[in-house]
């Protein structure tokens, strides 16, 4: 970890927390541990801190899901004036957004460590202080799921720091990193609070624990540990995420994407969610680029205009891949799936803020779209901030991981996996909208007879059209061990499709010829590679 971190908890145990919307306080100044933690005030002040960096713009609040992992098959990065970075797979180890990334993750982990060790100090409810631990401690392992994704083996640090000299800590294995992350989370998921005890998706749950342990297991069952086993582990996790009827799919996939524009909670499908508050117009600061950097382009100057209808970069477009993997029948309404006009754009805001339809065969115009800034409650709107929560965990993608471990493990679909492929995508095909009839029409055709690989294949492609832009894909490919051919496949549809005399086009083909084994792992920080003199570098770098 970077000395500065390692000097900063020395002295502080949370900094720049933020307001959450489930804590009712604006955090405190810089605090000793010494002095701290001794009421049930202050633990909840440093777990707010823990909470903080998922929001942050450079995680969750922008950049994990905006800039880390667009540019797969179902999406590119479509915004000309940054050169490099980990979007056009053109970077080293001194990218800038790369850095910060593996500092938020250890700032969070530090600062769940120092609340870990000092929790028993506390003067408060033993129950309330067993879900703080639980919540704690899936938060650290939640951040290290993060860094063993990125970066494969990292230190793992268990402790708060003491001493300006914990510098050279050496990389645990892969295995080891994912070992710790069963561990705490499997102890959070018996501690922390059901998500209807809760009512928000803001804070850890059971259904959060639950849900995330399956991500964890069908990634360790992947490429690289390949350890097949976690698949019946992924299946009990997901199973057990509706263990007390408390999550349904939303019956309109738009409604999803318009409660979390106006800060609305439905805890039956957004399990898990970033927070982020208000406008950054206040103190608090606390507003992410959610809908500004990955929204509906609007080419707005007017500050009037854009305080009314909400500025976007558009940074992020659909592929041809994506766009045309929707069913969409223009003679016969029953056979469209309904996902792709509000997933994708039809449309961009003009200079005066009004709708723009785009053509119809204009498919590489067409951005992200699931986060609408018209929907915004707060006015006036900022021109590069929002109020907009992310959703790391939706009952849709629990779902199909529970489809997708149950075909492992039986080798081939059964009803339970059928069923679960089948909900996803009768809500797709507005088949669970009031009054809807023949849901068995939007059902795949003949999924329950489908060999192993063939289910597999259907399983990827409705997590592309149901999961697009959520920032998931690009680990789905890796685990699935497909991630370089499917780059080099996207290569050629950007020559064969898309002119290479426009520069967002050219630079999303040359980002994915760019794409090799290399880049499977991010590189260590280079300012990490020069304080740590335990580091080893990852192949390529």
């Amino acid at each position: 970890m970077k000395k500065i971190i390692l000097l900063s908890f020395l002295a502080i145990i949370c900094s720049s927390t933020g307001c959450k919307k489930f804590l009712d306080k604006v955090p405190s100044t810089f605090v000793s541990p010494v002095n701290y933690f001794n009421t049930e005030k202050e633990v909840n002040t440093a777990l707010n801190g823990v909470y903080d960096i998922l929001g942050k713009e450079q995680v969750y609040g922008g950049q994990l899901p905006i800039r880390h992992a667009p540019s797969t098959d179902e999406s590119f990065f479509s915004y000309a004036s940054f050169p490099t970075g980990p979007f056009y797979y053109n970077f080293g180890a001194d990218d800038a957004t790369i850095r910060v990334l593996w500092q938020y993750m250890y700032d969070g982990i530090e600062r769940a460590n120092v609340l870990l060790a000092n929790l028993d100090k506390a003067t408060m409810d033993d129950g309330k202080r067993s879900v703080v631990k639980g919540e704690a401690l899936f938060l650290r392992a939640f951040y290290y799921f993060i860094l063993v994704q990125n970066w494969g083996g990292v230190p793992l640090k268990l402790n708060p720091t003491t001493s300006i000299n914990e510098v050279n800590i050496p990389r645990n294995t892969i295995k080891e990193v994912y070992d710790q992350i069963l561990k705490d989370m499997t102890e959070a998921e018996g501690r922390v609070l059901k998500i209807s005890q809760i009512g928000f998706g803001g804070r850890v749950s059971k259904s959060a624990v639950r849900g995330i342990l399956a991500r964890v297991c069908l990634t360790m069952a992947g490429y690289p540990l390949k350890d097949i086993s976690k698949f019946k582990d992924a299946a009990e996790w997901a199973g057990k995420v509706n263990e007390f009827g408390e999550h349904s799919l939303n019956p309109d996939y738009s409604q999803v994407f318009i409660n979390l524009c106006k800060d609305q909670y439905d805890i039956k499908e957004s399990i898990f969610e970033a927070e982020e508050f208000g406008t950054n117009n206040d103190a608090v600061r606390e507003g992410g680029r959610i809908g500004n950097e990955n929204g509906v382009r609007c080419a707005a100057t007017d500050a009037a205009v854009i305080a009314s209808v909400g500025y976007a970069y558009g940074f992020i477009s659909t592929t041809r891949k994506l766009y045309t993997s929707y069913e969409f029948n223009a003679s016969d309404v029953s056979k469209r799936d309904l996902r792709r006009d509000w997933a994708i754009s039809t449309y961009t805001l003009n200079a005066s803020g009004v709708k723009a339809n785009i053509g119809a065969t204009n498919i590489y115009a067409r951005n992200c779209a699931k986060w609408r800034r018209e929907y915004e409650l707060l006015s006036p709107k900022n021109k590069n901030y929002t109020p907009t929560n992310f959703q790391i965990l939706r009952y849709a993608d629990v779902l199909l991981m529970q489809a997708e471990a149950e075909n492992e493990i039986n080798n081939g679909p059964n009803v339970t996996a059928v069923n679960a492929l089948n909900e996803v995508r009768r809500r797709g095909y507005g088949k669970l909208m009031p009054g809807a009839t023949n849901l068995g029409n939007a059902d795949y055709p003949g999924a329950i007879s489908l060999g192993k690989a063939a289910f597999l294949k259907v399983i990827q492609d409705e997590r592309a059209r149901e999961l697009c832009f959520e920032g998931l894909r690009k680990y789905d490919l890796i685990r699935w061990g497909i991630f370089v051919n499917t780059m080099q496949e996207v290569a050629t549809e950007f020559t064969t499709y898309a002119s290479m005399t426009t520069t967002i086009y050219k630079n999303a083909r040359d980002a994915a010829q760019r794409v090799t084994a290399t880049h499977l792992l991010y590189p260590i920080p280079i300012l990490e590679m020069s304080l740590n003199k335990a580091m080893v570098q990852n192949d390529g770098y």
